[in-house]
């Protein structure tokens, strides 16, 4: 989610189309009489300007993160080489799962084992999730990884302290929790608002001369904004349904409509106990649900010979201490017969089994694809009979949803594989180019102790109107932008225009 054109343009006074770079600032008479495009523009143009003075620090920020956290996959797969993969002879056959997850019982005995994904081939091994007590969303987890074919532990990684989980925490709250997520949320939407200001501004100017200094720096500044808009508005618009704010409206809305997976009551498996939605069964984004099954409510196990009773085992099933280590309540099923019904049910590619959480919980298998969403499956397994309670996938998505789906994959860089991944870079590194370059140009023509330099105000009232009326169409969008709008706004015409030294410093 991220980033776009820039901080301001040449100079705050001049209307490229009619008006030579070198010349003085025209008169207030000269102002009021120019025609009304040129009052439009110059109102953009200080939209635009403080705009970008405001959020520049944090597009940047986010830009860097964003690009760097395209490699993750790569990156991990080739950190991690030792645990990730595994060398064995052909003829070799992997012991059970319930061994190899009994081995990282036996070596973290203290832990609760969450989830285990299976090897997606006969190169890999299995990967056991603990869950880490206390902490947020996306809470610290461990990875364990077991060598398939004897049940060795090969090592594990604390995943609160890798490197990619730092750039995630950085790219997505700031390291700072909701606070910070608000800021990313408010700093997209800004994003937003410049790109569309600055294809009006392009589009006005459509600069064709002048290849160094100023002018050709403003050229280069104009032509990538212009060039990368359409990917830089995918990109903020993929990235929002992550933020908190806009995220949980977009998921409200989708539900409000029917457009998200079928509820729980479509299937008549509605949970009493918590949790009550699939978001909840882990906090690890390797291991989660895809988006558009995260508010979908989780299912009852129905205990069979009165197991009803055995409450007590709940905490005992969260260590691994069921029936063959499945991690189950006495008399469930055994993790590779789950495995076995996720195969049976087609589930594709590589596959996160999370385990029933006491006598009631299920056996949920989460498929994901971001080369493909609509390869994404989630089901619901009731732990003793192995009955699916229920499937969610691509058909059962609504239109909102798989939208949101193919976003995600486009913005992580992985829909259409290469080609997606340096599309998505190239944006990244273009919009650190633009807010740079934006921050230069203001600096070399920034008036000497006359405040910042910002284009002057417009003194057309029915432009300015107009204007207002647009800018409240956005933020009507992005609510966050919309309140922020309203406090500047409020600031300028109580306080800004009322104290001259102000007046004179923001313009």
């Amino acid at each position: 989610m991220t980033h776009a054109p820039s901080v301001s343009e040449n100079r705050p006074d001049a209307v490229p189309d009619t008006t030579p770079e070198t010349a003085e600032p025209e008169s207030g008479t000269d102002r009021i009489r120019r025609p009304s495009r040129n009052q439009l523009y110059k109102t953009l143009w200080r939209w635009h300007f403080y705009a970008g003075l405001l959020v520049t620090p944090l597009l940047i920020l986010l830009a860097v993160t964003g690009g760097i956290y395209l490699f993750k996959p790569a990156y991990e797969n080739w950190v991690y080489k030792d645990l990730r993969t595994v060398h064995a002879a052909q003829s070799a056959k992997p012991v059970p799962l319930a061994a190899q997850v009994d081995a990282v019982r036996k070596a973290k005995p203290e832990a609760t084992i969450q989830s285990v994904t299976p090897p997606s081939d006969a190169t890999h091994s299995t990967m056991v999730t603990l869950a880490a007590d206390g902490g947020g969303p996306w809470a610290p987890t461990v990875s364990v990884y077991v060598n398939p074919y004897d049940a060795k532990v090969l090592g594990s990684v604390d995943n609160a302290k890798t490197f990619m989980q730092k750039v995630r925490d950085l790219h997505g709250h700031l390291l700072s929790g909701s606070v910070g997520d608000r800021l990313v949320e408010l700093t997209a939407s800004w994003a937003a608002i410049l790109t569309c200001t600055g294809l009006y501004l392009w589009w006005r100017t459509r600069p064709r001369d002048g290849r160094t200094g100023r002018r050709g720096l403003r050229r280069w500044h104009a032509t990538v904004g212009a060039a990368v808009s359409v990917f830089l508005l995918l990109l903020i618009a993929t990235g929002l349904p992550w933020t908190g704010l806009w995220g949980q409206q977009l998921q409200k809305a989708i539900t409000a409509t029917k457009q998200g997976a079928p509820s729980a009551e479509d299937y008549k498996v509605s949970s009493k106990i918590p949790p009550t939605t699939a978001d909840h069964l882990t906090s690890n984004p390797d291991t989660s649900v895809p988006w558009a099954a995260e508010k979908v409510q989780v299912p009852n196990s129905q205990p069979a010979d009165g197991h009803e009773g055995h409450e007590g085992h709940a905490g005992h099933a969260g260590h691994m201490g069921g029936q063959g280590g499945s991690g189950a309540a006495p008399g469930s099923m055994s993790i590779e017969q789950a495995v076995a019904v996720a195969h049976r049910e087609r589930v594709p590619g590589t596959f996160t089994v999370t385990l029933p959480q006491g006598p009631k919980g299920v056996y949920t298998i989460s498929g994901k694809s971001e080369a493909d969403p609509a390869k994404q499956r989630t089901l619901f397994l009731d732990q003793y009979s192995g009955k699916v309670l229920a499937s969610y996938g691509w058909p059962q998505y609504g239109l909102l949803s798989k939208l949101v789906e193919e976003g995600i994959a486009l913005h992580q860089g992985e829909r259409f594989g290469l080609p997606n991944l340096l599309v998505a870079l190239g944006t990244c590194l273009a919009v650190i180019g633009m807010a740079v370059s934006g921050v230069v140009m203001w600096w070399r023509r920034r008036p000497s102790g006359r405040g910042l330099g910002a284009p002057r105000r417009a003194q057309d009232a029915r432009v300015t109107r107009g204007v207002a009326l647009i800018m409240l169409v956005l933020g009507v969008a992005m609510p966050l932008a919309g309140i922020s709008m309203l406090v500047i706004l409020t600031l300028d015409r109580l306080v800004i225009r009322r104290i001259a030294p102000l007046r004179r410093f923001f313009g």
